[in-house]
């Protein structure tokens, strides 16, 4: 009875709510009502994603993060996710992610592994491998995004969308359903990223090995080569982190976030980010879930900004610091119970000293569940790409999401 939207202002709004589970009959073959124990469920999400490119184009040019579509076809995800429920008192979840990387080239790694104690109705401690809140894009897993690929300032500036602490948090409910989250602990690499480092070490040890055998000379040349790599911009080592998301008090339907994050980059020095957000609901309804579910005719107004400045090494060792900052505005209209239209202008700055133009992206979503139980949702979304560097260029998506485990339809599959 609910369209696509609500599944992730279900997430975004509930943060770390309890986990839930009503008890009712058990159907092995959508997952429903499947447990164990009494205080494990299961959910699982498949998404297979194809594109229609321009010709020249691939799909991995249009990927800002490595949740994006990186293949003309393929398996976009497989998310597995366990979530744990011990007399709500002690809960937690695990969650896996695999995909399909360039190539067709499988990737796969452990996303969470977190437990949280809540000490009462105001307090919860947890710890473990969590992503940190930020923002209302940062902590939604990807079968619960509006749109088939990542926010272009959450790929750039929140480390590919996904900043995954291994440390502790802290999570405070506040008067008027609010929740004001810290996080703290070391970063972890993305699987890509583990992929990358081989890379280059391999790359320096055959430069180590030319050099003994060519010379000062060739040392030079080395140096020639080296540029400056944007990615280390990005939190690397260390991070702490705070969000706050709030309903305004004069309109329970305007729901606020404010963010603010300070780490170690890969230059070995400071990168600061900060955020600030707002999100509007018409005619949408509170079915008990912590957030808005959206039915016919509701719509959603959101708009996130977020920016960072970061104290980096130029090539020859000098000192320097740099701004980049961007936005994410995005309407969404329930057509029906069960189909969304979505619009999104994604931009972000220009970075000089990386040679990177400032980026506009402009979307359109349509998506609609299939099927009666609302466990197999389609999707349709176009993209208009301008940028300084290659012009502009035109992609198409379509995507087929199947989900077993958890609550069909637009309520929140698996609980935090």
């Amino acid at each position: 009875m609910l369209s696509a939207l609500g599944a992730a202002a279900v997430a975004q709004e509930s943060g770390e709510e309890v986990f839930v589970y009503n008890v009712g009959e058990r159907n092995y073959l959508t997952g429903e009502g499947v447990e164990f124990g009494g205080f494990l469920f299961p959910s699982l999400y498949i998404n297979s994603t194809g594109s229609a490119l321009e010709p020249g184009a691939s799909a991995e040019d249009f990927a800002t993060s490595e949740h994006d579509p990186q293949n003309e076809w393929g398996v976009q995800a497989v998310h597995l996710h366990l979530d744990l429920n011990f007399n709500d008192v002690v809960t937690g979840s695990v969650s896996g992610f695999g995909h399909q990387g360039p190539d067709h080239v499988w990737e796969a790694e452990l996303e969470e592994a977190y437990l949280q104690w809540h000490l009462n109705k105001v307090v919860t401690i947890g710890g473990g491998q969590f992503i940190n809140a930020f923002g209302f894009q940062s902590d939604l897993h990807l079968h619960d995004w509006f749109f088939m690929n990542q926010n272009l300032i959450n790929s750039r500036m929140v480390k590919e969308g996904e900043l995954i602490s291994q440390g502790g948090e802290i999570l405070l409910h506040t008067p008027g359903s609010g929740l004001l989250t810290f996080g703290f602990g070391g970063i972890r690499s993305h699987a890509h990223e583990h992929a990358h480092d081989e890379e280059e070490h391999e790359e320096e040890g055959k430069e180590h090995e030319e050099e003994e055998h060519e010379g000062e000379e060739d040392h030079h040349d080395e140096h020639e080569r080296e540029h400056f790599e944007i990615d280390e911009a990005g939190f690397q080592s260390w991070a702490f982190t705070s969000d706050y998301r709030f309903r305004l008090p004069f309109d329970d339907s305007l729901v606020g976030s404010a963010s603010l994050g300070v780490g170690e980059n890969g230059f070995g020095r400071n990168s600061t980010i900060y955020g600030a957000g707002l999100r509007k609901v018409w005619n949408g309804h509170d079915h008990g879930h912590g957030g808005p579910d959206f039915c016919s005719g509701a719509v959603m107004l959101q708009s996130e900004v977020i920016g960072r400045t970061v104290d980096a090494f130029l090539e020859d060792g000098d000192e320097v610091t740099f701004d980049d900052y961007g936005f994410s505005n995005s309407l969404h209209y329930g057509l029906s119970d069960r189909t969304t239209l979505s619009l999104r202008h994604d931009w972000v700055s220009e970075v000089e000293l990386a040679e990177l133009n400032d980026r506009h992206r402009l979307s359109a979503a349509f998506t609609a569940f299939v099927d009666p139980e609302q466990r197999v949702r389609a999707r349709i979304q176009y993209d208009y790409t301008i940028d300084d560097t290659v012009g502009s260029e035109h992609v198409a998506w379509f995507q087929i999401q199947l989900q077993w485990g958890g609550t069909g339809g637009s309520h929140a599959g698996h609980g935090h």
